[in-house]
Parts: structure tokens; C-alpha cells; sequence
């Protein structure tokens, strides 16, 4: 279906604006400035073969910007072409080009209303009802159906006194500007002449997005547009450190491109941003500064703009006054490797993303509540099981997950923003490369402690009660017991500061201890569950784990949960014995008073810092 659109009046003739179209490629749409008396005749088309064509001419008009065209590659429309036919008069030209075996005879041409449609077939609905968001694909396909060629005509010298020349004259130069073109025309030929330029202002449609407006807010960059916002997986740069998201299927404003902004104006970080093109329907943001993996996407309810902040300068109530619960949930097996889960919630939600190569977190700011009961009902025995939820004060909700580095996330949300769908096809499982059984050089009697979450992650949350604040105070107590006893001890964080994963398995290598110890509290989405777990992945850290656990069990009156192999991303990476102790579950409410008190951190505390050294001293016998 070609659709020409028209808007208000302003002076003689009327003006044509733009093509514009949607994903389906069924409509097309060529903007119109109509004059005030109308479009200036009824419009007929004509037929013409070798290419199978149709076109049209637009009376008493002109086209603004020059020659532009479409070039579709799944369509039973092969090109659309508008151009400045002539100008005395004033005549526009639209010529489509169709498959060959089309029947071009059952083309509709329509006026309603100063609306002139087109009708080549009946449009392709699909089922819109989900928006994507973010996408890992390498390669997003929502719109390969369209390539689009936006291209001016170019100046043409023409010497003053033009009303001398012979009409013909003029109009052999235009026609010869109009044939400089990067396309290939009909005869085969292809010309190399053009000056491109911008039409992206005029894509006012639900399925591209235009960014018009880029500010800085709330200690962050606000990217706004019309149309519907995705996001790629952010990555970082060095020399200088800088993150940068990918916007795909999205234009920017000439006027905002390459425009550098200082994110803190009033003085509290030199952090620097810039907003460009970077291919001709992907967006780039890139945002310059010393702490790179602060930076955190949030997506606003109706999916039309996209906060990029500095987790730590964001103010979490000034996102949305809405508060929203999670209702429903529904998980789909796609197929061997594709699952799906579809949260429902009883208003819009406003929500960020975050993805490393190991894990998945989703923070939904404005939930207030969820039933869990009903959340492990429904993803027992799926392949979101291990999928928890944690409450997490003044934030809202996080969902988290552990993944693979090759598994592919794809996140949706509905267009009146109450339900997400999140996709995860996985990537091909590979084993780990070898790993020395000890780090040489290791420094003896040397360890590394590792208190897990930290400054913006706070881990496990419950009744205010967070897991990094535990994990720090007990880590603290073990070392000051190992440096009692003659012992070296270094910690990955000795204050409530973020450490990513990476920096800590790094810390460690760089001390070359003689073994890695990673402190936290577990949590779950049930209630009933305690106890103690260790965990470790290599075999040579299993011996490690077996002596601090048991002295763990002997000290602590609890439920022995046992020992793990887990795939934790600190204790799979160091070179070195390295373990996970979780101490206790915070989702227990039982459990969770003993946790906080000064008793339970020493008797812990103690446990691991025996069994640390009962393993050292087995070692060097």
C-alpha cells in the first residue's frame, strides 16, 4: 500500500515533503505541504513495461530535498522513485517499480480527504503486541526487508537570465542532475554522483526511532525520540575508558550528532558524552570517564526514551511515581536451545538491564511485590529455575540469572509496557581451557579475601538487611584472625566500594596468594531453606573446600547443605585453591536473625579462618 499524506496549508504550490514507510512494507508515505487550494487534480497512474511499472505526477508542487528513493528487497514493490518532473509547471513524479509477474492492473489509486493511497496488496500485519528492547543477536533482522536511499539532486549551474534559455534547455540539466545516482537504473548502468543528506526527521513511526533530543538528567545522559527505543549490549573501550551502547533500527538528528556534553554540569565528575550515526540505522552513545562499569541503561514504561546513568547517581524514586507488582508469570519452550518467560505486572515498568559474559540482571524499579510461592510453582522443573528475585529497598526489584558468555539475550515489552518478555537462546557450551593446579610463585601463607557484592550491588536483600554489609564484617574478622596467627591477608574490598567480578579474580593473581577464598549469604526465592554450602569448581580446589566446611558445620548449628561444583565466576578464573562459602540464607527469617549478630559473624568468621589454616599447614608438609 503507497499512502501520500498531507498536512496543513501554507503557500503555493504545495510542497512534497519525504518517503517515508514501515516495517511491513506496505505502507509508504510521502509527506505533503498542500497548498490552499488542494492538490490541484484528481491523480491517475499510467502503466509501462520492461521494468513493470507504474507511475504518477503530483500537479502544482514541489519536492523539497531533492530525488529520493526506496529500494525494497522482500516486497512485491521493487522501488519507489520521487523526483522534481518539471518545473514549469511545477510537477512531482512518483514512479514504482514492481516484480516482474505482478499484475500491476489491480493497483488501487484513492483520494480521501487529501489522502492519496495507493493499494498494491493488502498489508502484512504481524503480531505487535511485544516491542523488542535490547537484542544481542549479531544480527538484528526486524527490518532487512528495506534499504533506505535518501539522495539530492545536485546543484546545477545555471546562468542568470534563465528566462532567455529555451524551456528544454533548463530541463535537460535537471534531468541530467536527476540521473546522478549510486543506484543501479534500469538500463543497467550505474552512476557515482551524489550528495546525501537527511530525511530522518520525517520517520514518525512506531517501528524506527528518531532521536531528537539528548540532555543531561538525574546524573546521567536522557536520550529521547519518536518511536520505540532498542538497546545492544553495552562494552567497554580503553586509552581513553569509555562504555558504549548501540541503538540499531535508529536515527539521530543532524543537529544532536557528535555533540559533546559534560554529564555532570555542575562540576561533580568530568565525564564527557557524544551521540552519533554510527551506521546508517544504529545509533551510538559513548560516554567517557573512570568508571565505566558504573554506567547502567534504564528504559522508560512507554518505550520511548532511554536513560543512561551512573548507577551510583541515580535517584531511584525520581524514575516514576507509578508503583507496579508483578503478577502473572509464563515460560515457553521454544525449542532445544530457546526459552521464554513473559512477568506480567499491574502497571508500566520502568526498568534497567544489565549483562556480563556470566549473568543476567534485570532491576524493575517501580515493583513493589511478587508472590513467591507462586513465582517457584510456576519455574520449578523449567529452564528459568534458577531464576531468582530479591527486594531490594528504595529500588524495587531484581531479577537475576546466570549465564553463559555465548548465550544470547533478547528482551521485550508490551506496547502498553505492563509485561516483559525475556528470550535466551543458548550459545554452544565449552569447557574451560586447563588451569595449573597451584599459581606459581604463590606467596606462602598468603590468602586472598573475597566479600561478595559491594557498593551499588548489594547482593541478597531482606527487611533492610543487606548481604554485602555481612559478607565485608565477616570477611574482616577472618583476616584479622589469619594476620593473628602469622598469616597474610589481602581483600578484594575492605569498604562498601563495587569491585566487578574480573577486577577481583585480577586482584587475586597479582598477590599470588597460596589460596581464594569468596565470602557471602544465600538467598532464596522460598523461605524454608538454611544452611551452610561450599562451593568450588576446579578439582584441586575440592580439598579446600572440604576442610573449611566441615570446620563451618562443626562451629555453626545449622543444616549441612554440603559441598558444590558451581561455575562461579571468581573460583572458575583464579589460578589458585579458591572456594565460595555461602553462610547462611537470608531469605530465612530464622536464619537471618542469627546472621546480624555479632555471635554468629564471630563463630563463622572463626570456622573459615581454622579451616584455612588446617589446609595451609596440610600443604607444606
Amino acid at each position: 500500500m503507497f499512502l501520500l499524506g498531507t498536512v496543513s496549508a501554507f503557500a503555493e504550490p504545495s510542497k512534497v515533503m519525504s518517503l517515508n514507510y514501515d516495517d511491513t512494507s506496505a505502507l509508504v508515505y510521502i509527506n505533503i505541504m498542500e497548498s490552499s487550494e488542494g492538490l490541484s487534480s484528481e491523480l491517475k497512474f499510467s502503466r509501462l513495461e520492461n521494468p513493470n511499472r507504474i507511475y504518477f505526477d503530483i500537479d502544482n508542487s514541489v519536492l523539497i530535498g531533492g530525488k529520493q528513493q526506496l529500494v525494497f528487497e522482500k516486497s512485491v514493490i521493487k522501488e519507489i522513485k520521487i523526483s522534481q518532473f518539471t518545473t514549469a509547471p511545477d510537477v512531482v513524479r512518483a514512479v514504482i517499480t514492481f516484480e516482474e509477474g505482478f499484475d500491476s492492473s489491480k493497483v488501487k489509486l484513492i483520494n480521501i480527504n487529501g489522502n492519496i493511497i495507493v493499494k498494491c496488496t493488502n498489508p502484512s500485519i504481524s503480531n505487535d503486541y511485544f516491542n523488542p528492547i535490547y537484542d544481542e543477536s549479531s544480527v538484528n533482522t526486524a527490518y532487512s526487508s528495506i534499504t533506505v536511499n535518501s539522495q539530492v539532486i545536485q546543484k546545477v549551474a545555471i546562468p542568470q537570465g534563465t528566462a532567455e534559455r529555451p524551456v528544454n534547455s533548463v530541463m535537460a540539466d535537471i534531468q541530467q542532475a536527476f540521473e546522478n545516482s549510486t543506484l543501479s537504473n534500469s538500463d543497467g548502468k550505474t552512476y557515482d554522483s551524489v550528495v546525501s543528506i537527511d530525511l530522518s526527521s520525517d520517520l514518525k513511526l512506531r517501528t524506527k526511532y528518531f532521536i531528537n533530543g539528548y540532555y543531561t538528567q538525574n546524573g546521567g545522559l536522557l536520550v529521547s525520540g519518536l518511536g520505540q527505543i532498542t538497546a545492544s549490549k553495552m562494552f567497554y573501550l580503553d586509552s581513553p575508558k569509555r562504555v558504549v551502547i548501540d541503538l540499531p533500527n535508529t536515527f539521530v538528528d543532524k543537529k544532536i550528532r557528535n555533540k559533546e556534553l559534560n554529564v555532570c554540569p555542575d562540576g561533580s565528575c568530568k565525564d564527557t558524552a557524544k551521540i552519533g550515526q554510527f551506521e546508517y540505522n544504529r545509533a551510538r552513545l559513548v560516554v567517557t570517564t573512570d568508571k565505566p562499569e558504573k554506567y547502567i541503561p534504564v528504559f522508560s514504561a512507554d518505550q520511548q526514551s532511554l536513560l543512561f546513568v551512573n548507577a551510583d547517581k541515580l535517584k531511584h524514586t525520581s524514575l516514576t511515581n507509578c508503583v507496579s507488582n508483578l503478577g502473572k508469570v509464563y515460560v515457553r519452550k521454544v525449542d532445544n536451545r530457546t526459552n521464554e518467560i513473559i512477568m506480567s505486572f499491574t502497571n508500566p515498568v520502568v526498568h534497567s538491564i544489565l549483562r556480563d559474559d556470566n549473568s543476567l540482571n534485570m532491576y524493575l524499579f517501580n515493583v513493589k511485590s511478587y508472590n513467591e510461592l507462586e513465582l517457584i510453582k510456576t519455574l520449578k522443573n523449567t529452564y528459568y529455575k534458577d531464576l531468582t528475585l530479591s527486594l531490594l529497598p528504595q529500588i524495587g526489584v531484581r531479577a537475576s540469572m546466570g549465564l553463559n558468555k555465548d548465550d544470547i539475550v533478547q528482551i521485550e515489552q508490551s506496547v502498553d509496557g505492563k509485561a516483559v518478555k525475556l528470550t535466551i537462546i543458548r550459545g554452544q557450551v565449552k569447557e574451560p581451557a586447563a588451569v595449573p593446579s597451584v599459581k606459581k610463585h604463590s606467596v606462602k601463607g598468603k590468602v586472598v579475601l573475597d566479600a561478595g557484592h559491594g557498593g551499588s550491588d548489594y547482593g541478597a536483600i531482606r527487611e533492610g538487611i543487606n548481604e554485602k554489609d555481612i559478607a565485608l564484617d565477616v570477611t574482616r574478622r577472618v583476616a584479622s584472625i589469619l594476620k593473628s596467627k602469622g598469616y597474610k591477608a589481602a581483600l578484594t574490598r575492605a569498604d562498601d566500594t563495587f569491585v566487578s567480578l574480573q577486577d577481583r579474580v585480577e586482584f587475586s593473581e597479582n598477590e599470588a596468594p597460596e589460596i581464594f577464598v569468596s565470602i557471602h549469604v544465600n538467598s532464596a526465592v522460598a523461605t524454608e531453606p538454611k544452611g551452610i554450602e561450599t562451593h568450588y569448581y576446579h578439582e584441586y580446589s575440592k580439598e579446600l573446600a572440604s576442610v573449611v566446611h566441615a570446620r563451618m558445620i562443626k562451629a555453626i548449628d545449622t543444616k549441612d547443605r554440603g559441598l558444590f561444583k558451581s561455575k562461579f565466576y571468581v573460583i572458575n578464573h583464579t589460578t589458585v585453591p579458591a572456594i565460595l562459602v555461602e553462610m547462611g540464607f537470608l531469605s530465612n527469617e530464622e536464619e537471618r536473625k542469627e546472621l546480624v549478630t555479632d555471635s554468629r559473624k564471630q563463630k563463622t568468621a572463626k570456622a573459615i579462618a581454622e579451616g584455612i589454616i588446617e589446609y595451609i599447614k596440610s600443604q607444606s608438609k
